[in-house]
Parts: C-alpha cells; sequence; structure tokens
C-alpha cells in the first residue's frame, strides 16, 4: 500500500512538443529533464536566458551521468530543450511568447503551467495592476492557455494542459471584493486563492473543451523544497521554515505527478482530474463549486479583454462583447 508513484518511461515521438513554465530550477528543473530523456522536445518557458542556459548545460551533464554505462540501444539521449523568454508578471510578456512559439511552425502537445512565488510578506502589484500570486501563479497562464489553444487542439488527439495547482488551495477562498486585496492582505491565503484558481480554471476550461479530445488536469506535487520561496521576508519565512520542516521530497520525487499527468496514457481521454501522490484525489469543495469557478472565470476574462480578440475567445465559445469591461475602481 502507499507505494512510491511510477513515471512512465516510454519513449516518446520525437516530434511531442511540451512547454513547461518555470523550466529552469525546482521541479519544472526535473519535469523537463526527464521529458527531455525521454526524447520530447521541451521549451523552457522562464524569465533568465542565462539561469536557463546554465540549467540546460547541468541537464546535459547529469544525463551524461545518469545514463554512463548504459547498455541499451540508443545510449545516451541527445536532449532537445530550447528557451525562450517568459515572465508571468507581465501579460505583454506571456502575449510576446506565445506570438514567437506559434512562429516556430511547432505543434503543441503538452502545456506544463509549472511556474509559480509564494510571497512577498507584504501586497504587491504587478504592472498590469493585479496582485502578483494572482497574475504570475494564475491569470498570466489562463492567459498563455488561451493562446495556445488552436495548437493544442491541432495537435489533438492526447493533448493535454497540466495545472501544477498546491494542497494550498484549501486556504482560499472566492470573494471578489478582496480578489486583489482591496480590503486586506495576508500571503498564505493569497498563494492559497491563486492555486484554488487553477483548480477552478480545470474545470471551467474542460467543460468548454468537450469534444476536443484535449486532456486539462492539475496536481499537488507534494511537500517539495523548492525556490518558490524566492520572494519571501519577515514574517513569511517563519511559513518558509514550517514548509521545509514538512519537506519530505526533493524536486525528482516532486516532479513525479507532474510527469505522470503530463505523460501517463492511462489517463488519455480524461479530464478535469486532480492528481495528488501519482494518481487521481479529492480535493477541496469550493474548488468543485460550478457556480464559484464560473465567477472566477468571467472575472479572469474581464482581467483580459484588453488583450484578447474574438479569434481567441472564440476557442472557448466565448465573445468580447459579452465580457464587461473591469471595474477597478476599488482595487
Amino acid at each position: 500500500m502507499g507505494g512510491k508513484p511510477s513515471v512512465p518511461e516510454d519513449q516518446l515521438p520525437l516530434e511531442r512538443t511540451f512547454i513547461v513554465t518555470g523550466a529552469n530550477t525546482g521541479i519544472g528543473y526535473m519535469t523537463t529533464k526527464t521529458i527531455a530523456q525521454l526524447g520530447g522536445r521541451v521549451i523552457m518557458a522562464c524569465r533568465s536566458e542565462q539561469k536557463a542556459t546554465d540549467a540546460i548545460h547541468r541537464m546535459k551533464q547529469e544525463t551524461q551521468e545518469d545514463f554512463k554505462g548504459s547498455k541499451g540501444s540508443n545510449g545516451i539521449p541527445e536532449l532537445n530543450i530550447q528557451y525562450m523568454n517568459l515572465d508571468l508578471s507581465s501579460l505583454e510578456s506571456t502575449i510576446n511568447f506565445a506570438r514567437q512559439f506559434k512562429e516556430t511552425g511547432l505543434l503543441l502537445h503538452v502545456l506544463i503551467c509549472n511556474a509559480g512565488l509564494l510571497g512577498p510578506q507584504k501586497k504587491a502589484l504587478t504592472d498590469d495592476g493585479f496582485e502578483l500570486h494572482f497574475q504570475v501563479n494564475y491569470l498570466s497562464h489562463f492567459l498563455l492557455t488561451l493562446l495556445l489553444l488552436p495548437l493544442l487542439k491541432e495537435s489533438a488527439p492526447n493533448s493535454r494542459i497540466v495545472n501544477v495547482s498546491s494542497e494550498g488551495h484549501k486556504y482560499s477562498e472566492v470573494k471578489l471584493s478582496n480578489i486583489q486585496g482591496q480590503k486586506s492582505y495576508s500571503v498564505t491565503k493569497f498563494y492559497g486563492n491563486s492555486k484554488l484558481f487553477q483548480i477552478m480554471n480545470m474545470y471551467s476550461l474542460s467543460r468548454r473543451l468537450t469534444g476536443h479530445d484535449i486532456s486539462v488536469f492539475s496536481l499537488h506535487p507534494g511537500f517539495v523544497e523548492t525556490d518558490i520561496f524566492r520572494t519571501t521576508s519577515g514574517v513569511t519565512k517563519c511559513c518558509v521554515d514550517c514548509w521545509l520542516v514538512c519537506a519530505s521530497k526533493d524536486t525528482s520525487e516532486g516532479s513525479k505527478t507532474s510527469l505522470i499527468a503530463a505523460l501517463d496514457e492511462k489517463y488519455n481521454g480524461k479530464t478535469a482530474l486532480y492528481f495528488k501522490g501519482g494518481k487521481p484525489s479529492g480535493h477541496s469543495g469550493l474548488s468543485r463549486n460550478e457556480a464559484k469557478q464560473e465567477i472566477i472565470w468571467r472575472y479572469s476574462l474581464q482581467c483580459l479583454k484588453e488583450k484578447l480578440t474574438d479569434a481567441i475567445l472564440q476557442e472557448v465559445g466565448e465573445k468580447l462583447d459579452s465580457i464587461e469591461p473591469l471595474d477597478r475602481s476599488s482595487s
């Protein structure tokens, strides 16, 4: 009982293309390396070109070590990994990333929305005017998904969208009156909110993609020591210390649930599953509340309205003129 999850080890078709956000460190790093070792093409979507270049170099070195003395017919695998710039704190950067990816002419089979942060202690807004967790962990990933949906549909069947959420989604609320910290702010609450919205988005998107052979999953990777705390300071450090005491997995173990959600063929044709411990699992009643899911869906479209077109929205059965303008007066 309770054995460790097993990651599929079948070789991937060389043309099968993955995008992994936050791929240069932590869970994203291990997810990227494993997929590339299995033969997949991986686009590392992250902010720093230098960190991405260093990560790719390290992956290649580790692969040499991992496969040293391998007697397999394929020997040491050549890693097909490419960096592309993406700053999720900027909607414009997200749009530019999607445009540049489309210009490559590649299809897209799996989008892994992995990047995330926890902190800082005090409320922070992005240049787009949104609370930092809300935009980096959730809203920009939602925009990226909308922009890349045509490629995912073209690559179907068995295209996948994987949202790396967290059990932290249980410490959350759905209150539009405070969704950007208009009245109060708690780093744990707003991190939890962003992770809740990722799961809710899984459900909302799955309903709108019925018949398109695209699976939408979300997951909790486990308690893993990663760079997610890079922006924390002050009192928030106590939360970090508690997390690290609880952290029972390294990034290799922590990436397994992401890899299962992205690769395991037994989930072909399935959608709206939340994974924990490498298998579908239960999650909070709030995250499964369809009425609340639709509230967040409509609000998110309002947030993005200025960046969207009818051509983008028709992919999910929406129109610009049906989206009310966002009222920023109370934010």
